[in-house]
């Protein structure tokens, strides 16, 4: 959590007008930072924690270029084991459950995301 007791998400996706669209979104219910792909968002995660600032949500979407949200999600896991792994992708769970270890995403949001419930993922609270 940050200072005013917003949580800090760290949403991750290769495509600049999808990072943007969801910081504007999320803003005013967390604390939220963006990354352009899997190991930006790695490297970002990692020198935030030398910094003491830990992530209470990643959000990712599963194809990206270079490695995918399953391989970001599998590092947040083994790095972060009190961050919240949340996945976003345009297939369905069920297409995406060969590329996933059991236990590895905590909630799945199918695109196109309806932003009530990613508010809702995110804070916990429906938007008001």
């Amino acid at each position: 959590m940050d200072e005013e007791g917003r949580k800090r998400v760290i949403v991750v996706d290769d495509d600049i007008d999808v990072l943007k669209a969801m910081m504007r979104l999320l803003d005013g219910h967390a604390t939220v930072k963006v990354a352009l792909g899997a190991e930006a968002a790695l490297e970002h995660l990692d020198k935030a924690k030398l910094e003491g600032i830990i992530y209470d949500t990643v959000i990712v979407d599963f194809t990206m270029k270079g490695p995918n949200g399953a391989w970001l999600l599998r590092q947040v896991r083994d790095k972060y084991p009190d961050t919240e792994r949340m996945l976003v992708s345009g297939h369905s769970y069920m297409d995406l459950a060969n590329f996933l270890d059991p236990g590895l995403v905590q909630r799945f949001l199918e695109k196109p995301l309806d932003f009530d419930d990613l508010i809702e993922a995110v804070t916990g609270e429906a938007d008001a």
